[in-house]
């Protein structure tokens, strides 16, 4: 992350000239053809549900065109850090209404909308599902994303000892749920 000393950081150090000569929005465009389905499908796990990862991946893109237009050249490349450091850090603060929701819709009441992923993915996924927010998001950065145990305690702000504990009792889970399917 050469643009930001740290995940939480919200504020870039200043861009090239170059970089505030794009239009923000053109800008933004091109961020969404190249990185949208990849932060959909980050949404999706970090979530757990497509919907709810689709609206995830639209409030980061709006974050981030909002912070383009308040300062031409903020996004810079490369922009995928950004948007999954703003993607998990939304995706923690909705944790309450994501338990809301878990509540109310059987897990594996729906189908899941995006065709494009293979059978075993879908599997993965409805097992995903079926995990607390907190350990569904440690396994999705440690085992989707290559984070290190300490990179994502610092996204989650917790110990690297509760995230090794979350990894250690997910994969356990994952097993039993995979294995029984």
């Amino acid at each position: 992350m050469t643009y930001m000393s740290s995940a939480r950081q919200d504020v870039a150090p200043d861009a090239s000239p170059s970089a505030s000569t794009v239009d923000p929005r053109a800008r933004l465009e091109a961020i969404y053809v190249t990185e949208g389905a990849r932060l959909r499908a980050l949404g999706t796990l970090l979530t757990g549900n497509p919907p709810s990862g689709e609206d995830l991946a639209q409030s980061v893109l709006t974050e981030a065109l909002r912070r383009e237009l308040d300062r031409p050249g903020y996004l810079r490349d490369p922009v995928w850090p950004w948007l999954r450091a703003v993607a998990i850090r939304m995706a923690g603060r909705t944790r309450a209404r994501q338990r809301a929701y878990w509540a109310r819709i059987p897990l594996l009441g729906g189908t899941l909308s995006d065709t494009d992923w293979r059978e075993e993915t879908i599997d993965t996924v409805r097992a995903l599902r079926k995990l607390p927010p907190r350990m569904r998001m440690c396994i999705v950065l440690a085992y989707l994303e290559d984070q290190s145990t300490e990179a994502i305690a610092q996204e989650l702000n917790c110990a690297p000892k509760t995230v090794e504990n979350q990894l250690r009792e997910g994969r356990r889970r994952l097993r039993e749920l995979i294995d029984r399917e």
